[in-house]
């Protein structure tokens, strides 16, 4: 199912702060700005347009309903972050640097893997470690405006069992 999610006129939602962060690394940026990928089994490209993010999924899942929750919609981020600008000069001057960023809710399994490998690697070799195991070890989910093909990434009990990586 391809369906498509407009937020309008939101704040604190930056897609190059929030994707190049160093929180996620299976969004890559495509030719036209915009951003795509996986989201539980879900493929989504997220591009802001002025004040308006427009996320355009394919997938079995409510993309509206995925994308408040992966993005964390419900949280007023303006508001948080009014209050720890107040407490402290360096954490203002934080704040205003990743002005856009917002905490994602991920799959546990993904983000602890992710963790794990981001020991002494960069972010591109991150991404690269990441999106090969991917395609060794998950299903084949779709193709996206001019992406490669895209791997799942939710669930990486295979390699539990797999002696050869241990």
């Amino acid at each position: 199912m391809n369906s498509t999610y407009i937020i309008k006129n939101i704040e604190d939602f930056e897609p190059k702060d929030i994707f190049e962060c160093g929180q996620c690394f299976r969004w890559n940026i495509e030719n036209d700005g915009s951003y795509t990928g996986i989201v539980k089994n879900n493929v989504l490209n997220v591009k802001k347009i002025k004040n308006d993010i427009i996320i355009k999924g394919t997938g079995k899942e409510d993309i509206k309903e995925l994308c408040k929750e992966y993005f964390d919609l419900e949280t007023n981020y303006s508001l948080i972050k009014d209050k720890l600008s107040n407490l402290d000069e360096n954490l203002k001057n934080s704040i205003k640097f990743g002005k856009g960023i917002r905490i994602l809710k991920q799959d546990p399994w993904e983000a602890l893997i992710s963790f794990i490998i981001s020991a002494n690697n960069n972010i591109p070799r991150i991404k690269g470690i990441i999106e090969r195991l991917s395609k060794e070890y998950k299903e084949q989910i779709n193709r996206y405006v001019d992406r490669s093909l895209l791997y799942d990434s939710t669930d990486f009990d295979v390699l539990k069992l797999n002696d050869n990586l241990v």
